[in-house]
């Protein structure tokens, strides 16, 4: 069962993304090394979000987080398309299947400065990655995402595309090590 809680990849985006975005990539028969097909290429972002209305009661707890989540995840994706086997990738390895593509990593951006995590300037909220992007890695809870968020915060890219990627690849490779290696 699909569960949604306040999703990432980025990516992915991400963060991790903790849950939110492992529940809405979780229908992606997607390899996570593998390119996505062009029969998988069809179904993106607002697909994915649109499919998500049936809940229980304890995702109803995290709806507010979610529905914010899931709106800026659908709008962003009108303006940088990316499927959703790209956001599974991302979550599950912290990068991109391709890194050279822009257009997902403005795709991050756009999600992390609709939720919040990002300011037009580049700033980035650790408490807020841990509000959009509560979840579990390796069967464990995250509940320490701030802090494994503060240190990806100080970031040098001057393209805000690049910087979005770079923060959201920081956080979810830290929460990588941090819950799938110990």
């Amino acid at each position: 069962m699909l569960r949604v809680s306040a999703v990432i990849l980025l990516a992915s985006f991400a963060l991790s993304l903790g849950r939110s975005l492992a529940a809405s990539t979780a229908s992606s028969s997607q390899d996570k090394s593998a390119k996505p097909t062009d029969e998988e290429d069809s179904k993106d972002v607002k697909a994915s979000a649109d499919s998500q209305d049936d809940k229980t009661a304890s995702e109803e707890a995290a709806s507010g987080e979610v529905t914010e989540l899931m709106t800026a995840m659908s709008e962003c994706n009108e303006t940088f398309r990316i499927e959703m086997g790209y956001i599974h990738t991302l979550h599950e390895t912290g990068s991109f299947p391709d890194e050279t593509d822009r257009t997902p990593k403005c795709f991050v951006r756009c999600v992390l400065e609709k939720t919040g995590i990002a300011s037009e300037d580049g700033q980035y909220s650790p408490e807020q990655v841990a509000l959009v992007f509560p979840g579990e890695r390796g069967g464990r809870v995250m509940d320490d995402i701030p802090e494994l968020a503060k240190p990806c915060t100080d970031r040098k890219e001057t393209c805000k595309c690049e910087r979005a990627y770079k923060f959201i690849n920081c956080v979810i490779e830290a929460e990588i090590k941090e819950y799938e290696s110990s």
